[in-house]
């Protein structure tokens, strides 16, 4: 039964995996670029490396989100099928405004632009002339596994065995693994945060086709970031396709 049900679990995720294969390169770093605008923070003092739990480490993170107003940084992620063995590298510059604005500028391996507010995905696709839009509904709630990962942090703490696989003078990792992989959708994920912001810099994910890690860099806060940076105007001629962007 065991076995019936592990392969279920793989099987699900490879039809999901190539019915949308078309969006599969473009779309996956944003699972990554969500999950750090959820856990943001700053101005934290660091605690006792023998006295720091779990539970103290979701406390500081949720409490640390109230001083977010914006944030910016630079994107650098791997993502390697295990079963061909292919890697791909991207890199970008992310934008972030509390309480759900994200834009991301992807110059590698393309370039490609993300907008997120709301209840709308975009990612514009400059060399195909297309527009791809998301309608999320609830938003999170609708949205890939790692959106809300910090903001609800308390829940994939629920749904995981969590536990502390380092904790440094300088930095805390969390190690996540799902109770149920067919809900969680991943097998694994580890959040390496530096404790002076409490601000996750380097994330890894495992899941039953992709391994990707994501790394963060030049993190700045408060800056001041215009609404004008998160609003995207279609240029004439681009072909606008309604869908899953995901």
């Amino acid at each position: 039964m065991k076995k019936s049900t592990e392969n279920s679990y793989h099987e699900v995720h490879k039809v999901h995996e190539v019915s949308q294969k078309h969006l599969l390169r473009n779309a996956f770093p944003v699972y990554f670029v969500i999950l750090v605008y959820f856990v943001v923070g700053a101005g934290w003092a660091d605690s006792s490396k023998k006295d720091l739990t779990v539970t103290d480490v979701t406390q500081k993170v949720e409490e640390a989100q109230a001083a977010f107003q914006d944030a910016q940084m630079d994107l650098q992620m791997k993502m390697k099928d295990t079963l061909s063995g292919t890697q791909q590298n991207s890199k970008g510059a992310v934008k972030m405004k509390s309480p759900d604005k994200i834009f991301v500028h992807y110059t590698q391996p393309t370039e490609q632009f993300l907008y997120i507010g709301g209840n709308l995905t975009e990612m514009y696709q400059p060399d195909q002339k297309t527009l791809y839009q998301q309608h999320n509904g609830k938003g999170k709630e609708a949205a890939p596994v790692y959106l809300g990962v910090g903001k609800q942090l308390k829940k994939y703490v629920e749904i995981s065995k969590v536990t502390l696989f380092k904790n440094s003078d300088s930095e805390v990792g969390l190690l996540f693994v799902p109770k149920d992989k067919m809900t969680a959708g991943f097998d694994k994920m580890k959040v390496l945060i530096h404790k002076k912001d409490w601000w996750p810099y380097e994330i890894e994910m495992e899941t039953p086709s992709m391994n990707s890690k994501a790394k963060f860099s030049n993190i700045s806060f408060n800056q001041g970031l215009k609404e004008s940076l998160f609003k995207f105007i279609a240029p004439k001629g681009v072909q606008v396709v309604e869908g899953a962007v995901f």
